[in-house]
């Protein structure tokens, strides 16, 4: 993300070097919002920019001197995912701009440094006033100061009411908030974080704790009504869960009505923000006594599904009471309880393989044989991968070798792909008969599967329509020889090609060039950074496998043909230069 460069941003801000951390795009789409007048109150202080810049939302742009490199973030999507975004660029731009005009006096200038040195001197009283004038129209000043005010009240006196009222107020969304809005909820947000952390720094952690368990509920109501595809109010609401366990484990509650109220979150807590294990032994026994009445009064109305029946695992409230209920058989050590629970849904065959391994590590090995039987009597259209090689490893563990391979070559046929061959591999070795089986499959793979694939594709329609497999099994056994010719012979895709070239990078490095020759265009045409970056590393590659062979005139030539087929690419070809640099230099 960032480079090496001199202190100071006169020299980490030029244009050359906002055109080489954002890409020619983005560099473009900068220069435009800066050229419309996009960029508004532009900060700078303590070797900082500051800067908003309006686009489909208003962003806030930060710019800095770290070490020797330009450190920037930005609110919009593409700057929190750490990439120097076109907001960045009309910001710095802005501000060179800015410095051209100035005189050289006031270049570099603080513009804080006024206001710095007034505030060391202004009257108490003024500077409450802008304070409190500045929050009547700032939610997240208002949130900040409304949080120490609170706080500083609870040094004398603890009102639960005032708390959650200034938490409410932190936590509330009205209507659903989308991507652009979630800055703003974040920031009024933190500061309920803030108080909770101080209050069980203050020694109130028994108010904290009814002060997270409130914003718990409030701020899980409010996540289903936002778009945090940032992660940031999710990480927020973390945050309080944790200020939440720490101060229940400072001020232990009141077991019997804990029991109650943790029982509540646990059953809105859709996200696994709280787990059971870390609060059990804060229960007791009064404690757990009420937790699972509630439990058990829940996983009443969860209705028993069979096969064939509908799934409830779509279901929120399902997946939380289960979760629920098979902690407590966890922490009861109750195997056959947590078959019991397990059981109520059985509409897949994962469901039965799951009893079947909760059995099997009991070392109730024939109970669990049988509940993976029953799956797959129950499922013979659509048997579970999983649930085959369970029954595999079973059948070969009592010699039951010919059900064994029956039903992994059952499963290869039904669905060929290469963990289907692996296990059937697997399970011919155990009696000695691989080698049949081993040339049974690659012909019925030529002579059934392939040539049906091509007249029919509606029962492999998720395949491809080429040699992939064969290509992906030999080269899983290590013959590269055979992988190459049936990829020449029917194709496969492209990241087998690479496989293919990086398995004959060591003995056949003309076939490894020649194949990632072949594929270089389609990567530079992906046009982005992160594209020309592979690109040229590959250059670089083929360049050493040609060396290998004498056949460099050979690629010059054809290097030079890369370079006029993406002359236009300016990023690929600086990045061509410094990586032929690079190995020029190593020679």
């Amino acid at each position: 993300m960032n480079r090496s460069k001199p202190h100071g941003l006169s020299d980490l801000i030029t244009e050359a070097h906002l055109r080489i951390e954002a890409g020619e795009r983005a560099f473009a789409r900068g220069a435009a919002y800066f050229e419309s007048g996009a960029v508004t109150d532009l900060v700078v202080s303590d070797n900082t920019i500051n800067a908003r810049v309006e686009g489909g939302d208003e962003y806030a742009v930060q710019l800095w001197a770290e070490n020797e490199a330009l450190g920037y973030s930005c609110t919009c999507p593409v700057g929190d995912d750490g990439v120097f975004c076109k907001h960045g660029v009309a910001a710095g731009l802005a501000w060179l701009a800015r410095q051209k005009q100035a005189p050289p006096a006031q270049r570099g200038k603080d513009d804080l440094a006024a206001i710095r040195e007034w505030l060391g001197g202004a009257p108490r009283e003024q500077l409450a006033e802008l304070l409190l004038e500045q929050a009547r129209n700032d939610a997240g000043l208002r949130s900040r100061l409304d949080a120490r005010a609170v706080r500083s009240q609870a040094a004398h006196r603890i009102d639960l009411k005032a708390l959650k009222e200034t938490v409410g107020k932190a936590l509330a969304v009205s209507g659903f908030v989308d991507y652009h809005g979630m800055r703003r909820l974040i920031e009024r947000a933190y500061p309920a974080v803030d108080l909770m952390a101080g209050l069980i720094e203050d020694g109130h952690a028994d108010a904290a704790r009814e002060l997270a368990h409130y914003a718990l509920k409030r701020g899980i109501a409010a996540y289903e009504r936002t778009d945090d595809s940032g992660g940031g109010f999710g990480d927020l609401l973390r945050q309080v869960a944790e200020l939440h366990l720490k101060a229940s484990r400072a001020a232990p509650p009141e077991p019997a009505a804990f029991g109650k109220q943790f029982f509540d979150i646990l059953m809105r807590d859709d996200w696994d923000l709280l787990a059971f294990e870390d609060y059990a032994p804060l229960l007791g026994d009064d404690g757990l006594r009420a937790f699972r009445a509630l439990a058990e009064k829940e996983w009443k109305k969860v209705p028993v599904r069979g096969p064939g029946g509908s799934d409830t695992r779509d279901s929120t409230s399902y997946f939380r009471i289960t979760s629920i209920m098979e902690a407590l058989a966890h922490q009861a050590g109750d195997t056959d309880a947590l078959v019991a629970i397990k059981s109520r849904d059985l509409t897949s065959p994962y469901r039965f393989l799951e009893i079947a391994d909760l059995l099997a590590a009991a070392n109730r090995a024939d109970e669990a044989l049988d509940w993976a039987e029953r799956g797959r009597k129950a499922f013979p259209d659509r048997p579970d991968p999983r649930l085959v090689e369970f029954l595999a490893d079973e059948y070969g563990r009592r010699n039951r070798h010919e059900e064994a391979i029956a039903l992994t070559w059952e499963q290869y046929r039904q669905q060929p792909v290469l963990s289907s061959y692996q296990r059937l591999k697997t399970c011919t070795e155990r009696a000695g008969a691989w080698d049949e089986w081993r040339a049974k499959a690659l012909a019925w793979l030529r002579e059934d599967f392939l040539k049906a694939e091509k007249r029919d594709r509606s029962r492999w329609s998720w395949m491809t329509r080429d040699h992939s497999l064969l290509v992906e099994i030999f080269l899983w056994e290590g013959d590269n020889d055979a992988a190459l010719k049936e990829a020449r012979d029917g194709g496969c895709t492209e990241s087998l090609w690479f496989d293919l070239a990086k398995a004959r990078e060591k003995n056949h490095p003309t076939d490894a060039a020649e194949i990632y020759r072949h594929r270089l265009d389609d990567i530079v045409q992906q046009a982005n950074n992160r594209a020309y970056d592979e690109a040229a590393a590959l250059v670089g590659k083929i360049r050493d496998l040609m060396q290998r062979t004498n056949q460099e005139n050979e690629f010059t030539r054809w290097l030079d043909a890369v370079r006029t087929r993406h002359k236009a690419k300016r990023n690929f070809m600086q990045r061509l230069d410094k990586v032929m640099a690079a190995a020029s230099k190593s020679r």
